[in-house]
């Protein structure tokens, strides 16, 4: 059973909408209009203790996952040039989340952030206490609104990705589609679930400690009927949308 919290990590207003930070209301909907006042609430382990491993242990100091305070130290910089005032950081981007019967969309933050010790222009992305930073050189159409990320896709040598158009579905491929938009909001309306699912088939050396390998989102997916396994468009839906 994954640890429970002491404080709220809804992230869902108004049953339609999500927020990209890590609760829609509490302690911790901190925001860098409003950050938090101390590091306290970057201790994972001890904010989020549903993020990690049953053998990590509680009590230990988990900074952004990291037992070491200094790999996260861009994220400390960021939060602590928050609390300097109005207009720090600048230039900031963030876009709510919404959900309806037939669209998903996910919350999405984005500031300007200079690295240091070189002053590397970059930005960090924000989403329900992932944090990613990425550099302005690799990003040659951000002031566009795109932004280009990597995962891998394991052993394949062609990334394949499903296009259609939902209003020309036949009826039975629209039921399929609408349960696994309901999939994606019940993964997303939670930050600690929406963190576990994002990580659930991951093996990665920066994700020790934290809940992966669990394949939590196929179990979601077959709780809300969805057929991610019988050869029909489900499956076709469901490994486009997991195949990094």
């Amino acid at each position: 059973m994954a640890a429970r919290s002491r404080f709220p990590t809804r992230t869902l207003v108004n049953s339609e909408y999500l927020v990209p930070w890590l609760a829609a209301e509490g302690p911790l909907a901190y925001s860098p209009s409003e950050p938090p006042a101390r590091d306290y609430y970057f201790q994972y382990t001890w904010i989020l203790p549903g993020l990690f491993d049953p053998r990590v242990n509680l009590r230990q100091r988990r900074y952004f996952g990291s037992p070491l305070k200094h790999r996260a130290r861009f994220l400390f910089d960021f939060w602590s040039t928050a609390r300097r005032g109005p207009g720090a950081p600048p230039q900031r981007y963030y876009e709510l989340g919404r959900v309806t019967q037939n669209e998903v969309r996910t919350p999405l933050a984005a500031y300007h952030y200079l690295r240091e010790p070189y002053d590397a222009a970059g930005f960090v992305l924000i989403q329900h206490g992932s944090y990613q930073l990425i550099s302005s050189d690799d990003q040659p159409g951000i002031d566009d609104g795109e932004v280009l990320l990597y995962r891998g896709i394991g052993d394949a040598s062609t990334f394949r990705q499903l296009r259609f158009q939902a209003d020309e579905l036949s009826a039975g491929n629209r039921q399929v589609w609408r349960k696994y938009l309901a999939v994606q909001a019940q993964m997303l309306s939670d930050s600690v679930q929406s963190f576990n699912t994002v990580h659930d088939r991951t093996k990665r050396c920066e994700t020790d400690g934290l809940r992966d390998g669990t394949w939590l989102a196929d179990t979601l997916a077959a709780h809300g009927g969805l057929e991610i396994q019988a050869p029909v468009f489900a499956r076709d839906l469901w490994q486009s949308a997991q195949q990094s």
